[in-house]
């Protein structure tokens, strides 16, 4: 269970490390760039300062819709307060944690905390996900198709942000864990650990019940979905449209206020680019990666001198202020009691709230 003590540890804990890491960019840009280029930072406009803020926070309002449709449509204990929270912390999470991992499980945990069964905060988690490579996978071809970013080498990139030596190091982390299994299945004492876990009174044997009810949930959920909330899946995919439009516009907003006159999609392809790269960024939150990619890919773009300014507001607005404000607030969210588990399936996978959902569409 979740402890209120620890969750504000931790969230004070990230104020405490922020300022460090704004301070390092701070000296990032002070470093690469011409101190001729240093004053274009307070001559930016602030009226598209403002913009590109409000393209950094307000996809939380959308994220909270997308999740309280899908909570009222499983009829979840979750009150606003609860749905916010959520969002907050799956925010605060991916910066702690390499891009790739993101932020879901503490989404999952503080789900599964405010009373929502694990499978269908799993399914939840799951549904979102479909709902955002949706978006991508309509998206993304078809506007590169009409706007295709000039002078930018998809595989170029990929191939300088992630060397062939780093994906040597993986295929041989592979083949030492593929000899290993081969060289240990038949292993009499291997065979002896695993008949000992798999005992009906072993930990394993345990979990693996918990897991097949978790699956089952799961499932059923999906069954909910499939059965009656089409159309609000259609919806939600134009919501997560929404979101990550304005997540992938926040560096154009700063380009506008920077005198720069960037054309909206093409930036907006570029920055999904760059999301892209930072996934594979081992690094918290893609530290470090992530300044690389955008120097990568805007480097024919924006003008040198404005470069390592235009990295540094880039990542200031759209990542540090991001996590300070998310941090703030969760600290001021008040913890409320454990809640009992939703029942939204039983062992069989129906309920009547399926009986509900069956018969027309959301």
């Amino acid at each position: 269970m979740l402890e209120k003590v620890t969750l504000k540890k931790t969230i004070r804990m990230i104020l405490f490390l922020v300022p460090f890491a704004v301070l390092a960019n701070v000296g990032y840009t002070i470093w690469s760039s011409d101190d001729a280029n240093l004053p274009e930072l307070l001559n930016i406009s602030v009226s598209w300062l403002v913009v590109a803020v409000f393209f950094s926070l307000a996809p939380w309002l959308v994220a909270s819709a997308l999740l309280g449709l899908w909570a009222r449509f499983f009829q979840l204990p979750l009150v606003r307060r609860d749905i916010f929270e959520v969002v907050l912390a799956n925010d605060v999470a991916a910066a702690a944690t390499p891009t790739a991992i993101g932020g879901g499980y503490a989404k999952l945990g503080l789900l599964i905390f405010h009373g929502t069964k694990p499978g269908l905060a799993a399914s939840l988690m799951v549904i979102g996900s479909l709902e955002e490579y949706a978006v991508f996978a309509v998206l993304v071809p078809l506007t590169w198709a009409f706007y295709p970013p000039e002078n930018i080498n998809v595989a170029e990139i990929f191939f300088k942000f992630f060397p062939f030596r780093s994906l040597q190091s993986v295929l041989i982390a592979v083949g030492i864990v593929l000899v290993l299994f081969i060289l240990l299945r038949n292993n009499t004492a291997v065979k002896n650990l695993f008949n000992r876990l798999m005992h009906k009174d072993g930990w394993l044997a345990k979990a693996l019940i918990a897991i097949k009810k978790t699956i089952g949930d799961f499932r059923a959920a999906l069954r909910l979905v499939a059965a009656g909330g089409k159309l609000l899946f259609l919806f939600n995919i134009l919501l997560a449209a929404l979101q990550w439009g304005m997540r992938y516009s926040v560096f154009t907003a700063l380009a506008f206020g920077f005198g720069l006159q960037p054309h909206p999609i093409k930036f907006l392809l570029l920055q999904w680019l760059l999301f892209t790269l930072m996934n594979i960024v081992p690094t918290p939150g893609a530290i470090g990666g992530a300044e690389i990619g955008f120097a990568l890919i805007f480097k024919g773009v924006v003008p040198p001198g404005l470069l390592a300014l235009s990295v540094s507001a880039w990542r200031f607005v759209a990542t540090y202020l991001q996590l300070i404000v998310a941090a703030i607030i969760m600290v001021f969210i008040e913890k409320p009691e454990k809640k009992p588990k939703s029942e939204p399936v039983d062992p069989s996978g129906y309920t009547a709230i399926e009986t509900k959902h069956a018969g027309h569409q959301p």
